[in-house]
């Protein structure tokens, strides 16, 4: 066989993988972007008013509840970045400690640590309480689709559930 065959066949085979790979990937693609399990509100994640909708939609909402809600929402995220930066703060802390000479220093460590547990203790506290104050605005058949959807969003307990956390995909 004659070189240029050679290297024709091996550049029609070349751009025949190319094409596959392609096609494999756009497959691969539009069947991820489209298998969302309830979280059609993250497709603009970067605009508040998409979670607002979304809710609106999915919960059927009164012009009165959206509003009730989305200022609880706002009042909740206010106070939930302010905890975050402290937290962030006291986790840096406590890494410096672990990496420092005092790191042996029992009684240091179980201060810092004690703090890190309140911290969470208090946003886990924050977050119930948020929950409950939304769920008290809704009707019972609202009630019923918000825990669905809050379910589908933080918990998963579904066999083979590969979904990602919530905001994780920045």
């Amino acid at each position: 066989m004659k070189i240029e065959t050679k290297f024709k066949w091996a550049l029609t085979g070349f751009l025949v993988m190319v094409l596959l790979n392609a096609a494999l990937l756009t497959t691969i693609w539009i069947k991820k972007s489209g298998n969302r399990d309830g979280r059609s509100y993250r497709d603009n994640d970067r605009n508040p008013n998409v979670i607002h909708r979304y809710m609106q939609r999915e919960l059927q909402l009164t012009d009165t509840q959206a509003d009730s809600l989305s200022a609880l929402r706002k009042s909740h995220f206010q106070e939930m970045r302010v905890l975050r930066k402290e937290l962030n703060v006291d986790r840096r802390a406590y890494f410096d400690f672990i990496m420092s000479d005092e790191a042996n220093n029992d009684q240091k460590r179980d201060s810092i640590l004690t703090e890190l547990t309140n911290q969470y203790s208090l946003i886990e506290n924050m977050f119930y309480t948020h929950m409950t104050d939304m769920k008290e605005i809704l009707n019972s058949e609202q009630q019923e689709r918000f825990e669905q959807l809050m379910r589908e969003t933080f918990i998963h307990d579904r066999k083979g559930d590969n979904m990602p956390m919530p905001h994780r995909n920045r």
